[in-house]
């Protein structure tokens, strides 16, 4: 069989040249680390890495929520836990009140006592969320959820802020179910209206025994409500947090997995990328080779 000098030398040619672009495809995967540059490459896995990426930027949105609902709840505990607090201190000054040997005089310390623990509970009820909002803002307030007029009235939205996706968590309470529609023989009261009525039979030099113990009564009454209200509403956030802490463990694993996947997608295997560098390497420098000796034959040396 005859081959021609012109075929044998574009054969050298085109051999170089295929090892020469593995060559380089070896060292652009050695430098970048990635086996898939192109979604030309391997059109499949390139699909297969987008949807991988979809998902972990989904997992990366929710963790950030997440984040936040855990920050909120967490004040929203604090909050809770103060409110809880303001209200026992409450709750002991009416029972020393129902001392029957107090004078007006004991009274009137004790209802002005009461005035501080309700100013506190109101700076409470109109706590900031550190984020532009309230804590017991409701489904959103500008301005503060409660107003103190001639009554305290809850100005905010009734219901609950809530982030997430697949799973949501609040992240501002309702304010009006907290400090308001407490239930009492006639309906329902807030905390404020009740403490304020309690200070007004205290505070009266003209209040009898009678009434006041009437008064210790209810006001107790309504305070046990009140507290457990609170309690229960505390007890609902650490489930939240609870909740938000597994869900967290969920979303780490999904992450961790997610990125195992990714990787085998579009990441080199270094080992494999060195070796075949370093054969294509040795094939190319042999084409060379080749190449020279076929181009230094010539018909006229055996004449």
């Amino acid at each position: 069989m005859r081959i021609a000098t012109a075929h044998a030398y574009q054969n050298a040619i085109d051999s170089m040249t295929e090892r020469q672009a593995k060559l380089v495809r070896n060292q652009e995967e050695l430098s970048t680390g990635k086996k898939l540059l192109a979604a030309g490459d391997d059109p499949v896995a390139a699909a297969a890495a987008e949807r991988t990426r979809s998902a972990q930027r989904r997992i990366e949105l929710q963790q950030r929520m997440n984040d936040f609902a855990t920050a909120q709840l967490q004040i929203a505990d604090g909050a809770l836990s103060s409110v809880g607090d303001v209200l026992q201190l409450v709750r002991e000054g009416v029972v020393q009140a129902g001392n029957g040997g107090y004078s007006a005089s004991d009274r009137h310390q004790i209802a002005t006592q009461l005035r501080g623990y309700r100013e506190e509970l109101l700076a409470l009820a109109n706590r900031p969320d550190g984020a532009g909002g309230f804590l017991f803002g409701g489904q959103g307030s500008q301005t503060a959820p409660f107003a103190d007029g001639a009554s305290v009235t809850y100005l905010a939205q009734p219901g609950e802020q809530e982030v997430g996706l697949d799973a949501t968590s609040p992240t501002v309470l309702d304010g009006r179910q907290t400090f308001m529609d407490l239930p009492n023989g006639a309906g329902t009261q807030s905390i404020f209206d009740l403490i304020d009525r309690t200070i007004a039979v205290l505070d009266d030099p003209a209040s009898t025994g009678v009434a006041v113990s009437a008064t210790v009564r209810d006001a107790i009454s309504g305070l046990d409500v009140a507290m457990d209200r609170v309690s229960t509403k505390r007890t609902e956030v650490g489930e939240g947090l609870r909740a938000l802490e597994a869900r967290d463990k969920l979303s780490a694993d999904g992450s961790l997995q997610l990125s195992s996947q990714l990787s085998k997608l579009v990441d080199v295997d270094y080992a494999k990328a060195i070796s075949e560098f370093q054969n294509n390497q040795t094939a190319l420098s042999a084409a060379m080779r080749t190449y020279a000796q076929i181009s230094k034959m010539s018909l006229f040396d055996y004449l």
